[in-house]
């Protein structure tokens, strides 16, 4: 049986561990921890909008260099990186191009928000970013920020927050170019050069992958096609110093591509059968980065993403949703005697242009908000307020709290809470419905749904070693769900989603080394009463209660072998149901084992490998949908980075 702690008791929990953190310092007559600390620690961005030393931070995040995502094969979608990062689970309907979902901390696909050099990337008639089409060859370092951050990030930031940063020239000019084959007739090509010059910096790159891939559904009675899959892309990244603090720059991603997939449903007049969806993504921005004084920096943004999509179905019926977010910033980051201040207006424009006729296809959000970072002595403190006034609902406000405190120079812990928010998407508001079977129409008097979290942890850091442990509790309410008896979306509920997240990064016996073990409770909390409700207490669909990874490698200057193991536990399709049409059904744990390595032949040529699922294994993340077999890709690269 699941057990849910009260909000109340959670929150004393991690009170009682800001006030033993507390009574230690006054206790500690002892030089200052966190200056003396020797580690070199990455500088992060996303968890505080403030660049801020990795280990100076209060919340939970993970930092994935351009080293480690080289790892995968270029033809991988981003999220193979990302389910190797503690605390996140990655759901696909197939191979390369299919529908992918990515939970973070058991927060839905429309939970996490998606950044690209800072810029926001989804849909806004789902909620849910393109992953599946964003193109890893073109990032250069991603930062995963766990938690509910609508405090910096505004509407969505419940799970948490993903930024993705395109390459960046450093030095003399570099060039880069790989080419490879693998299993499903996958081939991908990409070239690339970067470097800086007379204030330049400068890169740009670009891309294709092709692979014909295999039919993703198991048992069905309709027509089975391969999940064929294309994707060019490109990304440019360009900043001028004309002086010491003073920058100008643009940026770009981009991504376009087609997969071929099986339509199992014949609503709103599609028929089964064989389709095709062509998908593509662009991010665009322009900025300026101005030191006005000492204490004082302000950057301004313009930018503009896109998420297009387009249907085509064996009828010959197309459907189109294509979302436009036109975006600015203006942020300034102030010294003041005591830590670090940040202030911001945000102006957000969500814009859908689609064959579907919504009531309402825009929307503004505009927002200010400020931020408090802080390093007094031992202790490291944190507090966000942020407003989001929304043209369809009204104002959101959040905030959030932090407190950390170095116990000794190599620990620690950590305590925060915050509110989150996600607003409705225009399907669940504004969808027009036709009356057909599984049709639907939207609701425009939803609200926000909401979230409040309370975390405490412990963190350790030696400069050789890393290790964490995460404890949080999230009271999610005002859910946004599907009613079938009025085949629209309604305002009902309450889930918890309770975990712990250990993590290690390190080097042992000079293998280097890193893993994630994660334990979640994640149960629809307004059926939890055994005494009343016996059967209640439903587990969340698609949430294992335990899921992690071990990565372990061995890299000298002319070669690395590393190996992978990715393990996630059963998990529920339908808890709730009582329906024989649709029943519940478990779909069993799994573990999978890769294998990855490069050698260098000649100078800057080298040879690359990855062999994931080894032994083959049979498992779905979603179900009736098959996932990759053993499969392996081949390459050559010439790199003089």
């Amino acid at each position: 049986m699941s057990y849910i702690q009260k909000p109340s008791v959670a929150r004393s929990l991690v009170a009682c561990a800001i006030t033993l953190l507390t009574v230690s310092a006054v206790a500690q007559e002892q030089e200052n921890f966190s200056q003396t600390t020797d580690i070199a620690d990455p500088i992060v961005v996303t968890a505080t909008r403030i660049p801020t030393r990795y280990n100076k931070l209060i919340s939970d995040v993970t930092v994935v260099d351009q080293e480690q995502i080289r790892d995968y094969n270029p033809a991988e979608p981003i999220s193979d990186v990302l389910a190797n990062t503690p605390g996140v689970t990655v759901r696909s309907n197939g191979g390369l191009g299919t529908n992918t979902t990515v939970q973070i901390r058991g927060g839905t696909n429309a939970q996490t928000i998606l950044l690209v050099d800072g810029l926001r990337l989804n849909s806004a008639t789902t909620g849910a970013p393109p992953w599946a089409y964003i193109p890893m060859p073109q990032i250069g370092r991603m930062e995963v920020v766990r938690g509910p951050t609508s405090s910096s990030y505004g509407s969505d930031a419940i799970g948490g927050v993903v930024q993705l940063f395109t390459r960046k020239g450093e030095g003399p000019t570099k060039f880069y170019a790989d080419a490879g084959y693998g299993t499903y007739g996958t081939t991908s090509e990409n070239i690339g050069v970067e470097g800086s010059e007379s204030g330049l910096s400068y890169s740009v790159y670009g891309g294709s992958t092709h692979s014909v891939s295999f039919p993703t559904l198991i048992n069905s009675p309709y027509n089975k096609q391969p999940a064929s899959y294309t994707n060019t892309n490109a990304s440019a990244n360009l900043v001028y110093t004309i002086a010491p603090g003073q920058e100008l720059g643009i940026k770009t991603l981009y991504g376009s591509g087609q997969n071929g997939f099986t339509s199992t449903s014949a609503a709103n007049g599609l028929a089964t059968g064989p389709a095709t969806s062509f998908e593509s993504l662009n991010v665009l921005s322009a900025f300026t980065k101005n030191k006005v004084l000492d204490e004082w920096t302000s950057l301004i943004r313009f930018g503009s993403s896109q998420d297009n999509s387009r249907s085509w179905y064996a009828n010959n019926k197309q459907t189109s949703f294509n979302t436009t977010q036109k975006q600015a910033q203006w942020q300034n980051d102030i010294k003041l005697p005591i830590g670090n201040a940040m202030l911001a207006y945000e102006f957000l424009n969500q814009a859908v242009n689609s064959t579907t006729a919504y009531n309402v296809n825009s929307r503004n959000i505009n927002t200010v908000q400020g931020g408090w970072n802080a390093e007094i002595g031992d202790h490291l403190l944190q507090a966000n307020l942020r407003n989001d006034d929304n043209s369809q609902f009204g104002n959101a406000t959040t905030t959030s709290l932090g407190y950390g405190y170095f116990i000794v120079p190599t620990v620690r812990g950590t305590a925060s809470w915050g509110t989150g928010f996600q607003a409705p998407t225009f399907n669940q508001l504004y969808y027009p419905g036709t009356g057909a079977p599984n049709s639907y129409t939207g609701n425009p008097n939803l609200v926000p749904t909401r979230s409040e979290n309370t975390e405490a942890g412990l963190r350790y850091n030696d400069g050789v070693h890393s290790a964490g442990v995460i404890y949080y509790y999230n009271n999610i309410t005002n859910l946004v769900n599907y009613n079938s008896t009025g085949s629209s979306y309604i305002n009902v509920g309450r889930s918890v989603i309770q975990g712990i997240t250990t993590s290690y990064d390190g080097n042992i016996l000079g293998l280097n080394v890193m893993g994630s073990v994660d334990y979640q409770n994640a149960v629809n909390a307004d059926s939890f009463n055994v005494r009343t409700n016996p059967g209640g207490n439903k587990v969340l669909a698609y949430h294992p209660q335990a899921f992690g990874s071990l990565t372990i490698e061995k890299a000298v200057s002319d070669w690395k072998l590393g190996g992978q193991m990715q393990a996630q536990g059963s998990q529920q399709t339908n808890p709730a149901s009582t329906s024989t049409t649709n029943p519940n059904v478990t779909l069993g744990g799994y573990a999978l084992f890769n294998l990855y390595g490069n050698v260098k032949l000649y100078k800057d040529v080298s040879f690359f490998a990855r062999l994931n699922n080894i032994f083959d294994k049979q498992y779905q993340t979603v179900q009736n949908y098959r996932t990759p077999g053993s499969n392996v890709f081949v390459g050559l690269r010439f790199d003089n980075r």
